[in-house]
């Protein structure tokens, strides 16, 4: 249909044969179609087998009507739907919007499963921009006024080959394709001006069979080649309107190079094989997101096959970390460069530490990167992902680029978590390294709900044995502290328990804890049977004897500051919380600070789109300066003032405070005092942006690593001394 609309076919010629012979209710439809096809697929004189009709199409070649030839039985309302489609204008048809067709049309479980993301061009642009248009953008300016420098930017251009190990139904070869055109073409153009010399002898250098792809599923293999034909004929139509010439449509030449296979089974340099010569290969592309619940047991026999032995542990990370493994192994030595899309899991919390040493070693660098954002496609069911694009190199030298929304600076260092510091990984530890106060996790009952209490439960055994008030407690997880729900729990010290048992409902309950518990595979729990009056996990004694701080571990980003609150003994908290007990004041102005907030979000990690607060990871691994008393005190001050102005508002909750649309002035504006407090004991001064308090902890967090390892070190010199 595009064929015969543009004019390389006969205006309406295929369409006129598939009505004229395909009957009145499309009875004949397949039948015609494959003759059609495989007319196309051989020379005319190659054709007598073929109905009479079928020698006047054109022959196609270029591999696309190549191998077994089919079609789909029509019914009346499918031929319909495409006798309707054949009266279309394809002219201006986007090659691009072909992922969009196929996510429209593919199999939703198949889709799912793969985890299929199709791309808009804007967000393809964030990839291959920096990858190596820019460049190539900068080196054509540069050499603008000069014709020998021109025909050089002429020469490296034909050299590039672009290759997507992901690549769907072919946009970012597409729009990769089309940008290194329109590039040449402006290079022409120019060298006409310059030389005064006519370029109607040239003709493009930018072949699609530079262009090559890996695709798992075979119709989205065979729609990326389609959309490379469409591509480069429309190129070709505007080089001939610009330059008055270009090359016949048919038959084809070449075709892009799409391998359908699995990519982390083929070998990449037998698809794409390495750059020789003055040659330069760029991998770029949008590898499938497939979480660790996600995965099903071929993605877990993919990362079998590309991670054993090479790292500690992978079986809880994400699929997509498979193709930055494969792209480093490829680029290692060879003038190439890649850049993917990858959900944000890769450069937060545990996976930073497994996977970025393996990825940056023998010199492999991180040349630019997007931080974190919302990635969208064109896909009917437009997925909105929080993504990061991260670009590889081992040839990059100089300053890196590294772009965070609508700003973008140039560092000497983008480290794995896409910050410019050194290359080190936050590992998690047990104790604060700056001497914050012990934090715990919450207490985990293992009752299967019998020491746990509702409102109504709790009033009713109140009303049948007021003595059972003593064993009561507030018990709260995470939607208990931000929506001030309440829960209540059975809390049964040691020395009290003969004299709860005299009441009948808790001997009920403590009964069916010690079942329960007794026929657990967890041996820590079959000994738990022993005490069922004790929660079947605790930290220390599972209370405060004053207060506690409750941090949810996992909280809305939406969020501008982590939600903390302040709760007296009475309290005791679910392992859905972490829990600093019996805590000075000013911990409570650190947990609530916009400058613990990027860190943990940098380093954490997160439970889809929400923080995820590990005490391991955020807490302790978090920087803090040597605070004067002084200091101390102001925190303290500070952090009753943000709770004062909680409290003015009683009854909101934490949910309501702290909802972005909605936060009352003056809470925020105690929460801006506190930040400018607390940053000022940094560094003088409140931190410019997010970017430079990431910067300035992860310096601290540096220095004290090599404070660590210089006493290690002193350590074991003391040793051998002895």
């Amino acid at each position: 249909m595009f064929a015969e609309d543009v004019g390389i076919f006969p205006d309406n010629q295929f369409s006129q044969i598939l009505f004229n012979h395909a009957g009145n209710k499309g009875e004949e439809a397949r039948e015609v179609i494959i003759a059609a096809f495989t007319a196309m697929n051989q020379p005319k004189d190659k054709r007598s087998d073929l109905p009479a009709w079928a020698g006047d199409l054109e022959y196609v070649n270029g591999g696309l009507f190549a191998g077994s030839i089919d079609a789909p039985v029509f019914d009346v309302t499918a031929y319909r739907y495409l006798r309707d489609a054949c009266n279309e204008d394809w002219r201006e048809i986007n090659p691009d919007i072909f992922g969009s067709m196929i996510q429209s049309v593919a199999d939703p479980k198949q889709r799912s499963e793969l985890g299929m993301h199709y791309t808009s061009v804007p967000n393809i642009m964030k990839v291959i921009g920096p990858l190596f248009l820019d460049d190539l953008d900068a080196e054509i300016d540069k050499a603008w006024d000069r014709a020998g420098g021109l025909r050089r930017a002429l020469t490296r251009i034909e050299g590039i080959r672009v290759f997507d190990p992901a690549c769907g139904s072919g946009n970012f070869l597409v729009v990769s394709y089309r940008q290194l055109r329109i590039r040449e073409m402006r290079i022409l153009e120019r060298l006409e001006e310059l030389t005064g010399e006519s370029t109607k002898e040239m003709f493009s250098a930018v072949k699609i069979a530079n262009f090559h792809g890996i695709e798992i599923t075979d119709f989205a293999a065979e729609t990326a080649k389609l959309a490379l034909f469409i591509a480069e004929y429309q190129a070709n139509a505007v080089f001939k309107e610009v330059f008055g010439q270009g090359p016949a449509s048919l038959p084809l030449r070449e075709s892009a190079h799409i391998v359908c296979d699995n990519a982390l089974r083929v070998d990449w340099e037998e698809v794409c094989p390495p750059p020789g010569g003055g040659e330069e290969v760029f991998i770029a592309g949008n590898p499938p997101f497939v979480g660790f619940n996600a995965r099903k047991e071929a993605h877990k026999r993919d990362m079998d096959h590309v991670l054993k032995g090479r790292l500690k542990t992978y079986h809880r990370l994400d699929y997509v970390i498979c193709w930055f493994i494969k792209a480093a192994d490829f680029l290692r030595g060879h003038n190439a460069e890649a850049a993917f899309v990858s959900t944000n899991s890769v450069c937060q919390g545990a996976t930073v530490d497994l996977l970025w040493g393996e990825v940056l070693r023998d010199g492999m660098t991180i040349k630019f990167a997007h931080q974190q954002f919302y990635w969208s496609n064109n896909a009917s069911r437009n997925a909105a992902v929080s993504c990061v694009i991260i670009g590889l190199s081992d040839r990059h030298r100089g300053q890196r680029r590294l772009i965070g929304g609508d700003l973008e600076a140039s560092v000497n260092n983008i480290n794995p978590y896409l910050v410019d510091g050194p290359n080190l990984t936050i590992k998690g530890v047990s104790r604060s390294m700056f001497g914050l106060p012990k934090m715990d996790i919450g207490n985990i009952p293992r009752d299967e709900g019998n020491l746990i209490l509702t409102r109504e439960e709790r009033d009713h055994l109140i009303s049948d044995h007021p003595d059972a008030e003593q064993f009561i407690r507030r018990f709260l997880g995470s939607k208990e502290v931000v929506r001030g729900l309440d829960r209540f729990c059975l809390w049964i010290r040691d020395n009290e328990v003969e004299t709860a048992k005299s009441i009948p409902e808790i001997t009920r309950r403590l009964k069916a804890v010690t079942e329960i518990r007794a026929e657990s595979d967890a041996q820590v729990t079959r000994d738990a049977a022993a005490y069922p009056h004790r929660f079947g996990q605790m930290t220390g004694d599972g209370e405060a004897k004053e207060h506690s701080f409750l941090i949810p571990r996992v909280t809305s980003v939406r969020r501008p500051y982590l939600p903390v609150e302040r709760f007296g003994a009475d309290v005791i908290s679910s392992d859905l919380n972490q829990v600093i007990y019996d805590a000075p004041e000013w911990a409570f102005s650190i947990v609530a600070s916009r400058l613990h907030l990027v860190w943990v979000a940098t380093v954490s990690g997160k439970l889809k789109n929400d923080f995820r607060y590990s005490s391991t990871m955020g807490w302790n691994t978090f920087p803090v300066p040597n605070f004067s008393d002084d200091q101390l005190e102001a925190l303290n001050a500070s952090t009753r003032k943000i709770l004062k102005c909680r409290y003015s508002h009683y009854p909101a909750t934490i949910a309501q405070l702290y909802d972005p649309d909605k936060m009352p002035d003056d809470l925020r504006a105690v929460h801006r005092e506190n930040d400018e407090l607390l940053e000022t004991m940094y560094i003088g001064r409140p931190f410019r942006n997010d970017t430079e308090r990431l910067e300035h902890l992860f310096k601290l967090y540096a220095a004290k690593i090599k404070q660590i390892e210089k006493q290690a070190a002193k350590g074991k010199r003391g040793k051998r001394s002895k």
